[in-house]
């Protein structure tokens, strides 16, 4: 990107940040929206490209469109000096990005992807609109990667208008993408639904097999429309949907036995890709190849950081602090022992009951008792917030009058303390130690906990 297009603003709104893409007709550029103070897509075209004028015709579609699902947001159209411009809503990869890295996608991945797009085809002809171009390049995720999007409708076309459809013709420059493409469109004939839909399902398969028998076809490219528009005419369709669910042969039987005017029966189809998934076992989740990679390893993060809230959480509880402020208010009646492990109930001695805990009312199955909420509402206890408890040693068994654990803190004993104690506090707000503290200080306060945990358990002992 030049520097001059670098922090440009268009319309005293958009602020452009970096170029995403380029074509022979325009640009695609990463923009800062300063009135929704979200980042946008913005598409540049020049005026005088009379040749295509896709831009103004996109943004006819999308106004037709209307935000239907699946489809992209209009956010702003208009001219500026020289140039069309369009802002719609800014989406994650396409689909063309994620195969590169994979080769190929997995069964369940594919069909997921097949059953979104059905979808959103349905709502897109729902609206009057053939797409004209299904390709990889115009699936895309959206930002977060939770859904899947149809773009680019510059060759789109409305199909239906006042409720008349479009007549049929078979005189059709080609339209779209070879590889893609329906039979009717290298036939010539004018594009319905029911080839949005076939080429649908050649992406479909592509994303199965990794390649189609049309690729690299030793032809010119001049020829090669042609040459791949006749393989697609005499393949026979078991042969093209080989070692793949059946079922997908059916669909593209079903396709191909439509006529033009035919609205396509689209609950039939995504019946037949729930098929698939019920024969294969597996969900229609929303969750993609790509993605899965992606939750597993937050899964492992999020139970790393569990597993370290859960160690952070129990030294505080056998902290001095807290073991000495729970001796003072029991009055130095008790020591209590924490027991790492869930122990079942149990009965304590009548001279003892009136130091059980309370029942939790906040408490759910299998979850570890909090006793923080409820020290304010019992004088019956004051100590730790661990699972299960016991007593273990009474005052006059070990013969200490009043815990004073440990009495002599140098100035680094107590710097350390004060850092454990910031960093256990940290801990409990649920706020990610490693915004706040550097691996240095983690260590001290844990070189803090290991040397006073060691002198209680000799004083225990």
């Amino acid at each position: 990107m030049s520097q001059s297009s670098q922090n440009r603003v268009f319309m005293n709104r958009f602020v452009v940040k970096k170029k995403i893409s380029s074509g022979a007709f325009g640009v695609v550029f990463l923009v800062f929206d300063k009135q929704t103070n979200q980042d946008a897509a913005l598409k540049l075209e020049k005026e005088d490209n009379e040749e295509m004028r896709s831009l103004e015709r996109e943004v006819e579609i999308l106004k037709q469109l209307n935000d239907a699902e699946g489809t992209p947001k209009l956010i702003w159209c208009g001219n500026e000096s020289e140039f069309n411009i369009m802002v719609i809503q800014l989406l994650g990869r396409d689909l063309s990005y994620f195969f590169r890295q994979q080769k190929k996608f997995s069964l369940k991945c594919t069909i997921q992807i097949a059953f979104e797009c059905v979808n959103i085809l349905k709502n897109i002809h729902n609206k009057n609109v053939v797409h004209r171009d299904l390709k990889p390049e115009n699936i895309l995720m959206s930002k977060d990667n939770d859904g899947i999007y149809i773009v680019d409708f510059g060759i789109s076309k409305i199909y239906c208008i006042q409720g008349e459809h479009m007549p049929f013709k078979s005189d059709k420059t080609f339209m779209g993408t070879p590889r893609y493409a329906s039979v009717a469109a290298h036939l010539g004939h004018e594009i319905s639904r029911k080839d949005d839909l076939e080429s649908l399902f050649y992406v479909i398969l592509y994303f199965l097999r990794g390649s189609l028998p049309w690729q690299n076809l030793p032809v010119s490219e001049n020829e090669r429309t042609k040459a791949v528009g006749e393989i697609k005419q005499n393949i026979d369709l078991n042969e093209l949907c080989i070692n793949q669910p059946h079922e997908l042969v059916e669909i593209l039987q079903y396709l191909k036995s439509l006529n033009f005017l035919d609205q396509p029966n689209y609950q039939y189809i995504l019946q037949l890709l729930n098929q698939i998934a019920e024969n294969n076992q597996f969900l229609l989740d929303g969750i993609y190849d790509w993605t899965e990679g992606l939750m597993k390893s937050t899964k492992k993060f999020s139970s790393l950081e569990s597993k370290k809230s859960f160690e952070f959480n129990k030294i505080k509880e056998l902290s001095p602090g807290n073991l000495m402020k729970s001796s003072s208010k029991l009055s130095q009646q008790i020591i209590w022992t924490v027991n790492d492990q869930q122990q079942h109930p149990q009965v304590a001695p009548s001279s003892q009951r009136h130091l059980l805990l309370p029942p939790d009312p906040n408490k759910k199955p299998g979850q570890r008792t909090d006793l923080r909420h409820l020290s304010n509402s019992s004088s019956n206890s004051n100590v730790g917030t661990f699972s299960s408890m016991k007593i273990k040693y009474l005052p006059s068994q070990i013969e200490i009058e009043k815990p004073t654990f440990f009495p002599n803190w140098n100035k680094t004993d107590r710097q350390q303390e004060s850092q454990y104690q910031d960093m256990m506090d940290e801990n409990n707000l649920d706020t990610p130690l490693s915004q706040k503290y550097n691996i240095a200080i983690q260590n001290q306060a844990f070189d803090f906990y290991n040397k006073r945990f060691n002198k209680f358990q000799e004083i225990a002992n």
